[in-house]
């Protein structure tokens, strides 16, 4: 006898026949039934075609209230639960026997006459003789009580969850309303005090004043866009946008605070990246601009740098309408330690805990921009080595926009095609990119790293009879900086007549007057833009002159984004109840030459917007008696019989998402969030009665 035979279990190995049963174990298929309907937790039954009971097994009997199994017998479901319950069971009994299909996994809530409450999983089963009649019913119910209990818990946590996250919004709606009210004094009034005459102390204070406010408001900031992504109510509003200039213009928001500290910040974009594509491009600036911001904070000495990259190079087809771009911030700064990589992307962490917290911050920046390039499809990485600095990077794909103007490039480049350049640059990351930018132009750019090797080489080509056409040298050089090196060439007379362009990484009072009185042509703030320094160097040495290009989108938040002296002077309706937010608005009004009425509150503005003529309504949206929404509403059904129109201009506090969508719905014309920032009024102002006056 084989040992598994002789265990008595397994197959044979010769065979692979199963062995045969035990002789201890009975086959009697009444034994086996017996077995199981003794022994199963779940409740098995079986019911004549009256639905009466011909048998129970010992669970079933067990959670009636029964001593047997046989005193079941001959009696129904109306013996045991409520009238309804059992109606309904025959019914569902009745059904399957006329249809003969089986009722599958149903769930019950059962309450047994002796108080017993049960859910359970009910299958029923019609029951046929060997004839195919059908006789009666039988059935199964597995008790799922611990599971329903499971879910309801799970459901409470759930609304529980959801009611603290609907607490969470509102307390932070409602924060920020009460923290931007008085921040709208705060940075507003700084704005009008530096335009008035101030001593310099008077202006460094007003300056740290406004510096603070704006700090706060990033902090700010920060937290609402945590709290939206947190919520899921972010979502992505796609447009066509030039992104060089649209970087550009977000790279020279930050240049103050790299110059402050003396480091060089720069960008450069592959030459195979289109003029134009398509994506939200705020969020875009929002995602560097928390990189950049954070790489210059941890950043003492050297400097930062965008690279933006074609991610996979390959030959392009005509077909092909989307593009992946490599974006990475790179810095010299302090690095961040291997064990720390992990965890600089979580809500709330820094790499920098010490006591003095040298380099504070909410701990947010990294993690409101990893989940930004998440929703746009990539994913944040970072690479650093201690001391020596960082570099963060991801890769998104995104559709190439038609061009905006059409041979407008063409028609610039054409202008200075051929032209000789030197380019002087201590710095060799910024040599590099004006070199490549020069040559995609089709210009014939030489570098030297210092004023005393440009000078001699100035010299020389003059002497070859092949002078350079222009140079564009960098100020803030060691030893011999840009304005002592345009001096050298002024004192030569070989060498006077050189055309200069400056790079400046700082405007000091008196740079205007010295590049005057050197004859410089022109003088940019770094970093340049691309089509910046194609229109400078077009009209300093080109063939022909070039138009300004048009205002572009993307200037939002620069000074040059719209112009006060562009707009007439107008009538305009204040609606604001709060007295330090009526001097703000009071202020920058007269300073634009506009006459102002206040109203305290809606109703006021509802009546004298009726009673007098007005160029402007600009309303806040919370205030007592009547808030902005209602009182424009009450303007607007005015207006359908009247036909009429009067602009309207939401300033509110509120900055949460659907914010703006509500102040729209309204009828109200444009939105601008608190505190109030001039170049964005005045834009807004702008735009709308621009576009109304056509």
């Amino acid at each position: 006898m084989h040992e598994e035979q002789a265990a008595g279990g397994g197959e044979s190995e010769a065979t692979g026949i199963p062995p045969e049963p035990s002789p201890d174990v009975p086959v009697d298929d009444r034994f086996l039934l017996q077995a199981l309907m003794d022994h199963i937790p779940d409740s098995i039954y079986f019911k004549d075609a009256k639905g009466r009971f011909i048998r129970i097994n010992q669970a079933k009997a067990e959670r009636s209230g029964l001593s047997t199994t046989d005193d079941a017998v001959g009696k129904s479901d109306f013996d045991f639960f409520d009238h309804d319950h059992a109606r309904k069971a025959l019914a569902d009994e009745m059904d399957i026997m006329r249809t003969r299909q089986p009722l599958i996994e149903t769930e019950e809530h059962l309450i047994w006459s002796s108080g017993l409450e049960r859910w359970v999983s009910t299958t029923k089963l019609p029951l046929q003789r060997q004839d195919g009649e059908v006789v009666g019913t039988f059935g199964i119910s597995r008790d799922i009580t611990k599971l329903k209990q499971t879910e309801r818990a799970l459901g409470a946590a759930k609304e529980a969850a959801e009611t603290a996250n609907r607490a969470k919004s509102e307390f932070v709606a409602n924060m920020s309303h009460e923290i931007r009210t008085p921040m709208n004094g705060v940075i507003g009034m700084a704005e009008l005090l530096l335009d008035t005459h101030l001593n310099p102390v008077q202006r460094e204070y007003a300056q740290a004043v406004l510096e603070s406010g704006e700090a706060l408001l990033g902090l700010l900031n920060d937290v609402l866009d945590f709290s939206k992504i947190e919520a899921g109510k972010i979502e992505l509003d796609p447009t066509p946008f030039e992104i060089r200039d649209s970087i550009g213009s977000m790279m020279k928001s930050l240049a103050a605070r790299a110059h402050h500290k003396g480091l060089e910040l720069a960008y450069h974009f592959d030459s195979n990246i289109p003029e134009m594509v398509v994506g939200d491009v705020g969020r875009l600036r929002q995602i560097l601009i928390n990189l950049v911001g954070n790489a210059i904070k941890f950043t003492d000495a050297g400097e930062v740098v965008v690279d933006v990259q074609v991610a996979h190079h390959g030959v392009r087809t005509p077909n092909d309408q989307t593009i992946s771009l490599k974006f990475a911030v790179s810095d010299t700064g302090i690095g961040v330690p291997q064990d720390k990589l992990a965890s600089i992307f979580t809500e709330f962490e820094q790499a920098d805990k010490s006591t003095t917290r040298k380099y504070g911050g909410t701990g947010l920046g990294l993690a409101i921009a990893s989940r930004f390039v998440e929703l746009m499809g990539g994913r944040l990485s970072v690479q650093s080595e201690l001391g020596r600095g960082t570099t963060f990077s991801f890769v998104i794909d995104l559709p190439i926009g038609a061009p905006r103007i059409a041979n407008k490039t063409e028609l610039d480049l054409e202008s200075i095609r051929g032209l000789r350049v030197l380019v002087v640059d201590d710095n060799a990351t910024n040599r590099r990119i004006l070199l490549e930018t020069l040559l995609n132009w089709g210009l014939q750019p030489m570098a030297v790293s210092n004023a005393k090797d440009a000078l001699q080489r100035v010299r020389s080509e003059v002497e070859n009879g092949t002078p350079f056409h222009l140079v564009i040298s960098d100020v803030n050089m060691p030893e011999t900086d840009g304005f002592d090196f345009v001096e050298s060439l002024r004192h030569d007379r070989e060498l006077a007549g050189t055309t200069v362009m400056l790079l400046t990484s700082a405007i000091r009072s008196g740079d205007a007057i010295r590049c005057d009185q050197l004859n410089v042509a022109t003088h940019l703030m770094k970093p340049v833009k691309q089509s910046e320094l194609l229109r400078a160097i077009s009209h300093v040495v080109g063939r022909q002159s070039i138009e300004s290009s048009s205002p572009e989108s993307d200037t939002v938040g620069s000074a040059t984004a719209a112009d006060s002296s562009s707009l007439d002077s107008m009538r305009v309706l204040l609606a604001e109840d709060s007295l330090v937010n009526q001097k703000v608005a009071l202020g920058l009004m007269r300073k634009w030459g506009h006459c102002v009425t206040i109203a305290q509150n809606g109703i006021e503005a509802v009546q004298m917007s009726g009673s007098q003529e007005f160029d402007l309504i600009l309303m806040d949206v919370e205030m007592p008696e009547m808030d902005g929404l209602d009182a424009t509403r009450a303007i607007r059904k005015r207006e359908q019989k009247q036909a009429s129109h009067i602009p309207i201009i939401a300033m509110t506090a509120h900055a949460m998402i659907g914010d703006e969508q509500r102040c729209r719905e309204a009828g109200m014309d444009a939105y601008v969030a608190k505190p109030i920032r001039q170049e964005l009024l005045l834009q807004a102002m702008t735009t709308l009665l621009t576009n109304n006056a056509r």
